[in-house]
């Protein structure tokens, strides 16, 4: 957490409190026109609110796509796996059962 504080007095700077709460809606485009000059103003004077929009501003490499992708593919592909073979699994027992039974049913019949 960035404290909001001058860094000559130490006492709190409500400006850059203001500043920094309104950072993200600032990045977005979602400031209205008077809220956005007023921000701009204050970065261009404050040191430590600009390095933190340029911080904020960086965007976040969160690993290629690609190997989200394939993370992706082969989390899918297991889960099919187990559901189709699974229900393979469990059509054979069945027919397996079903089997045995028409055997022990024909062989008490005769």
């Amino acid at each position: 957490m960035v404290l909001c504080r001058d860094s000559a007095s130490g006492c709190i700077n409500m400006t850059c409190c203001l500043v920094r709460d309104l950072l993200p809606l600032y990045i977005e485009g979602d400031c209205e026109t008077e809220t956005e000059r007023y921000i701009s103003r204050h970065l261009e004077a404050c040191s430590e609110c600009g390095s933190l929009y340029h911080m904020m501003k960086e965007p976040l490499d969160l690993g290629s796509a690609e190997m989200k992708a394939s993370a992706c593919y082969e989390e899918e592909e297991r889960r099919f796996r187990e559901r189709y073979y699974g229900r393979l699994l469990t059509k054979a027992a069945c027919l397996f059962g079903a089997v045995l039974l028409i055997m022990l049913a024909l062989k008490l019949l005769i």
